[in-house]
């Protein structure tokens, strides 16, 4: 499989004179699992908003593929969770990457919403606020409504924070079944994600600068 969605050539970014990437060079293929690893303050963020659109590189060039769909789940303490929307809305609000802005949703989007909701065991809690959730049960959130585009990129920050054992497990299992027709890129301080996770490339992001560190299984 060949399929490049994302490429990056000579990508750096700084703020003013703090320099926090410089000279990346990778490509996302369909079917990637790519876990980026590295000490805090390396980078590591900084590159997945980089891939989501999120910011812009100060020098070098980031091409998506015509047509490709991302979905981003960002650091759990990133967000503000005082807005008053309720879980079923947060999970249908990572559907607008697959529809026209003015389209209402439909039938089949409520439809995709409960699947998630179910697949997530969060259904129960589909009316509750946000405000009103724990942390895990509102990190599920945040990764049903990256999975809700479909996206051909799904891009996790640190998806495991707050998940107990039983919910780790079945993030890998939805990590392993994605990345057969998506990619997936993955930042996690889990000790165990490298093992636990088939194939997986390891990229080291430390210093601003990211290279090939290993590949598991292959």
């Amino acid at each position: 499989m060949n399929d490049v969605l994302l490429q990056m050539e000579n990508v750096g970014l700084a703020y003013g004179p703090r320099r926090v990437l410089t000279g990346v060079n990778l490509s996302v293929t369909r079917g990637d699992l790519l876990l980026l690893a590295g000490p805090n303050g390396g980078g590591k963020t900084t590159l997945l908003r980089l891939m989501a659109g999120l910011l812009r590189p100060s020098e070098g060039r980031v091409a998506k593929s015509s047509g490709v769909v991302t979905g981003y789940l960002p650091q759990y303490r990133r967000i503000d969770r005082r807005f008053p929307i309720t879980v079923a809305e947060v999970v249908r609000s990572g559907l607008h990457c697959r529809k026209s802005l003015f389209r209402p949703f439909g039938k089949a989007d409520g439809v995709a919403v409960r699947n998630l909701l179910d697949e997530m065991e969060l259904a129960p809690l589909a009316d509750r606020p946000i405000e009103a959730l724990s942390g895990g049960q509102w990190q599920r959130v945040l990764l049903a409504r990256a999975l809700a585009g479909n996206p051909d990129i799904l891009l996790l920050d640190e998806p495991d924070t707050h998940l107990d054992a039983e919910n780790r497990e079945r993030l890998y299992t939805i990590v392993e079944q994605r990345r057969t027709t998506s990619a997936v890129v993955l930042v996690s301080h889990d000790l165990t994600a490298a093992t636990r996770l088939k194939n997986a490339v390891i990229w080291a992001v430390e210093g601003g600068c990211v290279r090939l560190e290993s590949a598991i299984g292959l």
